[in-house]
């Protein structure tokens, strides 16, 4: 009969602290959560308190604008990158055969097959 009493002070006493600990689970997520939202809308009020106001661009002003950019870059790399590579075939050229690379003229450039090198071997 003692051990029945004893097994039933033993489960309440449990079941107490797990609705204790419970409530504290709730409160701790509670409160992080309320201050996380708290500091979430102190972050949106930074550009109107701190910001100053520009104009927005429209998405078609900023497509004209990147495609633009992007026309430029190209033209310049590809005129750097012909003249260049011109000049590392003229060498070549010159160094298989023999001599200087002032008499060699590069007409044309062609690729010579989509393979790799080591599927032609």
């Amino acid at each position: 009969m003692n051990m029945l009493i004893l097994a039933a002070a033993q489960t309440a006493d449990f079941g107490e602290r797990m609705e204790k600990a419970g409530l504290n689970t709730l409160l701790g997520m509670g409160m992080a959560f309320f201050v996380l939202i708290i500091i979430m809308f102190v972050i949106m009020l930074f550009p109107l308190l701190f910001g100053e106001r520009k104009p927005k661009e429209t998405r078609a002003e900023l497509a004209e604008k990147s495609i633009d950019n992007t026309i430029s870059q190209i033209e310049e790399h590809e005129t750097q990158n012909d003249d260049e590579l011109i000049a590392v075939i003229a060498a070549a050229i010159a160094a298989s055969e023999g001599t200087s690379a002032d008499g060699v003229v590069v007409r044309s450039i062609r690729r010579r097959g989509s393979r790799k090198m080591w599927q032609r071997a």
